[in-house]
């Protein structure tokens, strides 16, 4: 049953995932960023992103649970990072979504690259590890699915591509973060319905490490 509830949790997640990033390209993107985020479509679109965030963790957990007797101490290694690096971007999110929106009616300078915000030693600290971090996390991990051989390999491909493209860039352009999204969500269909409707074979030889 929990497989069940993991591939349903996939499948979700790769629901949220397009419809967080397809609409995106509704975004123009005007200078400076304040016009940008008072955009109609900024505020729905940060939230569904911020639900995608939220969800990030869960799907890896699961994934690493489903095929933890064959993705070896790696996959451990990747999880922890993954979501030390996820958790820090969800954060950040909650800011996209909440907090710019304000920001940018009452004291737009903030939200210039250029302002005293991102010219903050301990904010610029923050975002500098945040990207590597998670992108080392998600390549360890992927590497670990991929060498565990539950999923079609080409899905662990995808799963790679389309997360470092996402997550694992700072500020990636929206153009990257489109492409990324569909070989992220391929990949999580894939997985999600191979988690639903099989269980986790023995491992047998020598596990992945």
């Amino acid at each position: 049953m929990n497989r069940i509830y993991g591939g349903v949790t996939l499948l979700y997640a790769a629901l949220v995932l397009l419809l967080g990033i397809l609409p995106s390209v509704l975004l123009d993107g005007g200078e400076p960023m304040a016009q940008w985020v008072l955009d109609p479509a900024w505020g729905s679109l940060s939230v569904i992103a911020f639900l995608a965030a939220m969800l990030a963790p869960f799907v890896l957990i699961g994934l690493f649970i489903y095929q933890r007797p064959r993705s070896g101490k790696s996959g451990a290694v990747g999880l922890f990072l993954s979501v030390v690096g996820m958790l820090v971007y969800l954060g950040f999110q909650f800011v996209l979504a909440f907090v710019w929106p304000v920001l940018a009616t009452e004291n737009p300078a903030l939200l210039d690259f250029e302002g005293p915000m991102f010219r903050s030693p301990i904010f610029a600290f923050v975002h500098l590890w945040m990207g590597p971090l998670t992108s080392l996390g998600i390549l360890t991990f992927g590497i670990a699915t991929y060498r565990a051989k539950l999923f079609p390999r080409w899905s662990a491909v995808l799963f790679l591509m389309g997360f470092l493209l996402i997550q694992g860039i700072l500020f990636p352009p929206l153009v990257l973060r489109l492409i990324g999204s569909f070989p992220a969500a391929i990949a999580l269909l894939v997985m999600g319905f191979g988690q639903m409707t099989r269980d986790v074979p023995e491992s047998g030889g020598v596990r992945p490490r």
